[in-house]
């Protein structure tokens, strides 16, 4: 009776075991075996700083990091076969077009953002500049502003697509030109910077007097910016349909070829690689991604996450993160 009672407390302890760490045991990932992760300028704060309370739970765990314009990312990995075992990316769209199903069979999206037009305490005008006339007021001879390259981080193509949605909303013209022409025409080719990162950095620094950004960015740099009106900044679902009338030209500089991106919502968006080295490595990495600490991260970035990111292609994401998504399927989106 007794050595029956101790093989029925095994196997309660083993159960319990099982159900308080569901999926694959942390025995079964090598911490030695590095990690290697790839993510969107944007997302330069949160990324670091998850590894960074990873580690500490996870003294041994190797990270590889790469930080960039989210188009290039995705380029090194479908022209050069640089292939991370996460990419982090700023448009979770890039990731259905360009790397499913030749380089992975899902992805989540986990936040929402918009764009704002951030300034200093240096700027000029500042104390006439608000969401209706800061077109005028960029305009101006004397004003420096600026944006990412939109051939390589979707922050630039949206602020492109901002503009054109600017011109169906104000419905006015500038000296008999569009207000996408206008700007677009104003703004000098080295105040198009290749990231955010990059674009933070003039205006930092007082060469840009404002630069067009994610309000998260602006919000983690304590910079102060212009909230744009719901229907120009990308940031609201309900005006999904309206967002589609601004579309963009993008150009790949190594084969010339050119794509025409639709406006959407601002959402990032995560994937595992198909051939990445350490899959275990990056799914243990993910759940802690996604999980409360993560979370504490992001919030405290104002970047919140989505209450459960959406899963696309939910059946081919691993068994280890379905706790954490819900399904989605934006087929026809």
């Amino acid at each position: 009776m007794i050595k029956l009672n101790k093989v029925l407390l095994l196997f309660l302890l083993l159960t319990f075991i099982s159900r308080v760490n569901p999926g694959q045991s942390l025995d079964e990932v090598d911490f030695n075996k590095t990690i290697n992760v790839s993510f969107a300028a944007g997302l330069n704060s949160s990324v670091n700083q998850i590894i960074s309370e990873f580690k500490k739970i996870h003294p041994k765990a190797k990270f590889i990091r790469e930080s960039g314009g989210t188009l290039l990312l995705i380029r090194k990995i479908t022209e050069l076969n640089q292939a991370p075992d996460v990419i982090f990316v700023a448009d979770a769209l890039a990731i259905k077009d360009k790397l499913i199903p030749e380089y992975a069979d899902w992805y989540l999206k986990f936040y929402k953002d918009r764009i704002v037009i951030a300034y200093s305490d240096k700027s000029k005008y500042t104390n006439e500049i608000n969401n209706r006339n800061w077109y005028r007021v960029l305009l101006r001879k004397d004003v420096r502003f600026g944006y990412a390259n939109p051939n390589l981080a979707p922050v630039g193509y949206r602020t492109l697509m901002s503009w054109q949605l600017a011109d169906l909303y104000y419905k006015t013209r500038i000296d008999n030109k569009s207000i996408y022409d206008s700007l677009k025409g104003s703004c000098p080719i080295e105040n198009i910077m290749p990231d955010v990162a990059e674009l933070l950095r003039l205006l930092e620094s007082l060469s840009l007097d404002y630069a067009f950004v994610y309000e998260s960015t602006a919000k983690q740099h304590n910079l102060k910016y212009i909230q744009l009106p719901k229907e120009i900044d990308l940031g609201s679902d309900e005006l999904s349909e309206f967002y589609k009338q601004a579309k963009v030209e993008i150009s790949n500089k190594k084969n010339a070829q050119k794509e025409i991106l639709v406006g959407a919502p601002i959402t990032f968006g995560l994937t595992i690689l198909k051939d990445a080295a350490n899959t275990k490595g990056a799914i243990e990495f993910i759940k802690f991604f996604l999980g409360p600490e993560g979370r504490k991260v992001l919030n405290s970035n104002y970047q919140a996450m989505l209450s459960s990111p959406l899963a696309y292609n939910a059946k081919s994401v691993p068994d280890e993160l379905k706790q954490f998504v819900l399904p989605e399927d934006i087929a026809s989106k």
